[in-house]
């Protein structure tokens, strides 16, 4: 009777701690039915009655890292003039936690899990609102859609109403863009990444970036990286 009580008292947001704990300590391997079932003084079966599967319970514990994301371009946009301050600024600060976090971004937004990344993300925030004060400003563009080209592309959509890009060359842009840092990703997912080669690594895809605005870009605004 004791433990049918205990079994109850656990919720989705008590696997998603633990699992967030063990994967931050031990890496993804070390997280499995038993070992969350051990920890949380449970049978292996209590679960199901959670999660779908391990899968998802890992996907839950890796949004955390979106609050790294959000931080980072919280701090940057403050020096920002305009659209195309606005749409490299987005990139460089979404690459450089994506290379620094390449499992947990790869997990949030690329998937099988992710094709429900509105609402895991509206749940994960209803779990712990103690965050929703950090990704408030920005949650509303993430929450529009789970498609990783359409949420982009909202913003090269912001720099054709702008009149700096054409219409047709920032469909162009989204693209290519979008390619482009699932190729860099998968690179770091493949073959790894030292810390210490992240900035070079961040400064690469971005002069890439810069490459494709100069191509298709209507009016750089002055920029001298698009010049």
């Amino acid at each position: 009777m004791k433990k049918d009580k205990f079994f109850k008292e656990l919720s989705r947001k008590d696997y998603i701690i633990k699992a967030t704990e063990i994967v931050k300590n031990e890496g993804q391997k070390a997280l499995t039915i038993r070992r969350i079932a051990n920890e949380l003084n449970c049978t292996s079966a209590n679960l199901y009655r959670y999660f779908e599967n391990i899968d998802e319970l890992f996907f839950y514990s890796q949004i955390q890292y979106l609050d790294y994301y959000i931080d980072i371009l919280t701090k940057a946009e403050k020096n920002w003039k305009d659209v195309w301050d606005m749409h490299i600024g987005i990139w460089e600060c979404y690459s450089r936690t994506a290379f620094t976090y390449p499992q947990a971004f790869n997990t949030v937004f690329f998937s099988e899990m992710s094709k429900n990344l509105v609402g895991a993300l509206n749940e994960y925030y209803a779990i712990f609102p103690e965050h929703i004060d950090l990704v408030a400003k920005y949650l509303t563009d993430m929450l529009r859609t789970s498609d990783f080209f359409e949420r982009d592309y909202q913003m090269c959509k912001k720099c054709a109403e702008a009149g700096v890009i054409d219409p047709y060359n920032a469909i162009v842009m989204n693209r290519m863009v979008c390619m482009l840092y699932k190729g860099y990703l998968k690179g770091i997912l493949d073959n790894g990444i030292e810390e210490s080669e992240i900035e070079d690594r961040v400064a690469t895809f971005m002069r890439d970036v810069h490459m494709v605005i100069k191509n298709l870009a209507k009016d750089t605004l002055g920029h001298k990286e698009l010049m």
